[in-house]
């Protein structure tokens, strides 16, 4: 079988650390691992990404959802 092409590239880690690092949205009083799935999803040029998925990079770069 050939190489699988990874979904989280350099670029797809630094725009979720960014919209985490963003203002949290309306009604919310912070980022959680869901509600960013839910926006990584309305995002056109994000791969779908998986909560868990977001969980790992997130934690793989010390972020924390405060």
């Amino acid at each position: 079988t050939p190489p699988v092409e990874p979904t989280v590239t350099g670029e797809v880690e630094a725009r979720l650390i960014a919209l985490a690092c963003s203002a949290r949205p309306p009604g919310f009083t912070r980022w959680s691992l869901r509600l960013l799935d839910r926006h990584v999803a309305l995002v056109e040029d994000l791969p779908d990404l998986d909560h868990s998925t977001i969980g790992r990079v997130l934690k793989k770069r010390n972020c924390v959802l405060i």
